[in-house]
């Protein structure tokens, strides 16, 4: 069965992360970008992946902000059975679905969960081992 993957979100995050993501690992060219810019509205984005959804496809959707306009216009896409919509969605998280041409539910919340863990505060903790107060 073929797969797309979509990027949606806020202004130009969906296009920066797309444009990461393919730095890292290549071309994908089943992954598409949408961004809403000022003055846009998100139903046309939400109404040109409609367009692009066919039954023999299953379709990732890969949101910025749960609740926020872009992903609320394509909450009633994944109606059709062949369509997940992810929120909160970061270039780990992309990476992990995209490259790994997954669109199963329930192995995209195996991803979340194990991206989440990859989410954490980290501090280069400088020690002495010459035992010496500076460099010189």
């Amino acid at each position: 069965m073929k797969k797309k993957y979509f990027l949606i979100s806020h202004n130009e995050y969906a296009l920066g992360l797309k444009k990461a993501l393919e730095m890292i690992v290549g071309e994908q060219a089943n992954l598409t970008a949408y961004g809403l810019m000022p003055g846009g509205h998100p139903d046309d984005i939400a109404n040109e992946i409609e367009k692009q959804i066919d039954d023999e496809t299953q379709v990732v959707i890969l949101g910025d902000i749960a609740g926020g306009s872009v992903c609320n216009s394509c909450l009633p896409l994944t109606t059709k059975p062949n369509v997940v919509l992810v929120t909160g969605t970061n270039l780990p998280l992309a990476m992990e679905i995209v490259v790994a041409q997954i669109s199963d539910k329930q192995a995209i919340d195996t991803i979340i969960a194990a991206c989440r863990e990859g989410m954490r505060t980290l501090t280069l903790e400088l020690t002495n081992e010459d035992g010496g107060d500076d460099f010189f």
